[in-house]
């Protein structure tokens, strides 16, 4: 199956760009080019593309009034491609699979594409199961003649912390992600490769993450539960947890709780 692609951007240079590079891709179809934002989302609304290059500055609608302007259904997968690396945040807040910052490399640009590509693949595997899901529920209420009881629905979580350094922008898979430390107005998010610092807080880290598998263990450390090698105690009711990557962390006896709720009651 054919991606339809729509290409939005106010400058017309930028979007011919796009469209050579689209072009030599056998899996894209081309279904149009917007310049401005309140025609990007008539044109989304009538050609239902799956994925969309979406400029941030526009006129009538910037990138975010699109996506805003529309509905759940509606939405493509989002490209976000713009000169400016201050929107980031809010362009992964936006659940954009890539951000590309213009100058852009070719390679850089089929990066993006490629995630884009691997997303859609995801989405459509997944419209696949709910669909078949749905047909089950349905025969199981024609079966006992009573509406099946629906799961309830997932909390959802961010998979990925966007990280700017050196001008770049980095995307972190949050399972890469080893401890969250508080410093001041920033966190320090580490990982097996380097530490990186983001400008956030840790409680809205916390908010964002899977408490299944980030624990918060003192004021100012949140750690993935799967990278904890052992915990030992400590003086005055504390802990010390030791980490994959070999750091000491302390665990307060304020958050002990946490971690008992986590683990369980101990064996019998």
């Amino acid at each position: 199956m054919k991606i339809r692609t729509l290409i939005i951007d106010d400058e017309p240079l930028a979007r011919e760009g796009i469209a050579v590079l689209c072009a030599a891709d056998p899996e894209i179809e081309i279904a149009g080019q917007c310049g401005d934002g309140a025609t990007a989302v008539q044109t989304i609304r009538r050609e239902h593309p799956e994925l969309i290059f979406l400029d941030v500055q526009m006129p009538k609608k910037d990138g975010f009034e699109v996506l805003e302007s529309l509905a759940a259904t509606e939405r493509p997968v989002v490209v976000f491609v713009t000169a400016y690396d201050q929107y980031a945040i809010r362009a992964f807040e936006a659940s954009a699979v890539d951000y590309l910052l213009k100058p852009y490399t070719d390679k850089r640009f089929q990066q993006a594409l490629g995630r884009a590509k691997s997303e859609l693949r995801r989405s459509r595997t997944q419209e696949v199961d709910q669909r078949l899901e749905e047909l089950l529920v349905r025969v199981n209420e024609l079966r006992h003649g009573a509406p099946a009881t629906a799961a309830p629905a997932k909390p959802e979580y961010a998979e990925r912390i966007v990280v700017k350094a050196g001008g770049d922008l980095h995307f972190i898979k949050t399972s890469d992600v080893l401890w969250i430390e508080a410093q001041g107005d920033f966190v320090k998010v580490q990982t097996l490769e380097q530490p990186q610092l983001v400008r956030e807080t840790l409680q809205s880290m916390e908010q964002k993450l899977d408490a299944s598998r980030f624990l918060r263990i003192h004021r100012s450390f949140l750690v993935n539960v799967q990278h904890i090698k052992r915990v030992a105690p400590a003086l005055y009711g504390d802990h010390t947890v030791f980490m994959s990557d070999g750091s000491k962390l302390r665990l307060s006896r304020n958050y002990r709780s946490k971690l008992k709720a986590f683990i369980g009651p101990p064996p019998a």
